[in-house]
């Protein structure tokens, strides 16, 4: 939905009745919605009938009924693509302005190097084609210079005792048919002890990195090297979430998951890899972690696929169900499963979730159309911030005091500084917004609060009482 484009619909529409060619410049902030505006989106489309800009529709999409031609197409060309053997090309009857938003929609959730394996070149025009064909030499050629800094890095931080794991990456990118196709944008390293952390950003400050001033997180420190490469330190696998039982669950599974890595051969190219059942945990959370804020899309349910794919062990889903449970996150694991097995083309036999835990169709049709409209980590709406435990006022006061505990983690603790931190939240919190020049409170309130109903639901169980079957 759009929020305060009413002149920006009433000029381009002024513009397209005029009947002769002009150029009209779209330009704004990062994620204020540019291209959701020009091509496809829940408050305005580009109308496929002669390519007219329609004004705002206030439909909004609540079921997968209302998924659109154009991201079930998606998903279809995704399933295809994880194919290993009989691959054919997807031929499809659409329009060229179809093809215009499936491309802008593969590109949104940064899913489109995986497709140029399945399309037909002869569908595209000469243009989009070499935009598809662009797009995928620079995913891969960024793909190969990251493996080869995570190696060089990996090694280096072993070289001084440091056991550094790959959380993302290679590490998933090797289960896909074309590693390279699968795009990445930085390198994430895990080290578990504090100590040995220290250690290990002193070494890459020392080796070119520097750390990012643009960026707060508490579970990672991003550095930046002079030939613009990111490396993402972690030193937990997530921020705390609100829940106890989860951040207890994470911290003791952090501390075990060092005796369940391996040294891997990728390509020639040496790094650590958890077990199957551990980085599939991982993804479960990480994916979690960006859910219950602004959101994520489809690459990463792309890595859920393959990642499964490829496990032909039932006593690794097994251990990876167990933490799930015990953790509390089995709801949210079994919503992301369905989608995958329903939509993506996950094997009932390869799931992770055991059959006689099925989850309400409902959820998994709200959490797909919550996934779709997000792209990637929430980038496709400006309005997208957080995504609460509910829906009620004492909902949004939780959330603000959460949001205060994970801005100010070490002050957040004296009970008698919490007015002070309040305060100071909430002026980050309009500052930063108007940085970035994102949509009004009211419309990012409301927004926080429809997504609220979809966490609560896909949370409820995380008291580590569900049963392990």
């Amino acid at each position: 939905m759009f929020y305060c484009r009413e002149q920006e619909l009433q000029t381009m529409n002024r513009r397209y009745e005029k009947g002769r060619f002009e150029c009209v410049i779209i330009y704004g902030r990062w994620r204020v919605g540019k291209t959701v505006l020009i091509y496809t989106g829940q408050g305005t489309v580009l109308c496929p009938k002669k390519g007219k800009i329609v004004k705002e529709n206030k439909t909004t999409m609540t079921s997968i009924s209302s998924i659109n031609k154009t991201e079930y197409i998606l998903l279809q060309c995704l399933c295809q693509s994880f194919q290993q053997t009989g691959k054919t090309a997807v031929d499809l009857s659409l329009t060229d302005q179809e093809w215009q938003q499936l491309l802008a929609l593969a590109d949104r959730h940064e899913v489109l190097s995986l497709l140029e394996n399945v399309w037909k070149p002869d569908r595209f025009s000469k243009e989009q084609w070499q935009t598809v064909q662009s797009k995928t030499a620079r995913t891969v050629h960024k793909a190969i210079r990251l493996q080869v800094l995570n190696a060089r890095l990996t090694a280096l931080l072993e070289k001084e005792g440091i056991k550094a794991v790959t959380l993302k990456g290679c590490t998933i990118a090797r289960f896909y048919p074309v590693p390279e196709f699968r795009k990445t944008t930085d390198v994430d390293l895990f080290v578990a002890d504090q100590e040995e952390a220290k250690r290990a950003l002193q070494i890459l400050e020392a080796n070119g990195f520097h750390p990012s001033e643009g960026w707060h997180a508490n579970h990672h420190v991003i550095l930046n090297s002079e030939k613009k490469e990111v490396v993402e330190l972690h030193t937990t696998w997530a921020d705390d979430f609100k829940e106890r039982h989860l951040n207890q669950s994470l911290e003791k599974l952090q501390k075990e998951s060092g005796h369940h890595c391996q040294r891997i051969d990728f390509q020639g190219l040496k790094v650590y890899a958890y077990e199957i059942p551990w980085q599939g945990f991982y993804l479960l959370i990480h994916m979690l972690q960006h859910f219950v804020g602004s959101g994520f899309g489809l690459r990463n349910l792309c890595d859920w696929v393959v990642l499964w794919e490829n496990c032909d062990d039932a006593k690794e889903r097994e251990d990876f169900w167990k933490m799930a449970c015990e953790s509390g996150t089995a709801e949210f694991a079994k919503a992301v499963t369905a989608i995958c097995v329903n939509y993506l083309g996950l094997s009932k036999e390869k799931s992770p979730v055991p059959a006689e835990n099925p989850v309400e169709k409902e959820v998994m049709e709200d959490l797909l159309r919550d996934i779709l409209d997000a792209g990637e980590f929430g980038y496709s709406e400006a309005e997208r911030m957080v995504g609460m435990d509910g829906d009620s006022w004492t909902a949004y006061v939780r959330e603000f005091h959460h949001q205060m505990h994970i801005n100010f983690p070490q002050a957040g603790k004296i009970i008698f500084l919490w007015l002070a931190l309040w305060i100071a939240t909430l002026v980050r919190f309009l500052r930063n917004n108007k940085r970035l020049n994102r949509a009004p409170i009211s419309a990012i309130m409301k927004k926080a609060g429809k997504r609220g109903q979809l966490v609560s639901r896909l949370t409820k169980n995380r008291t580590g009482n569900s049963s392990v079957s």
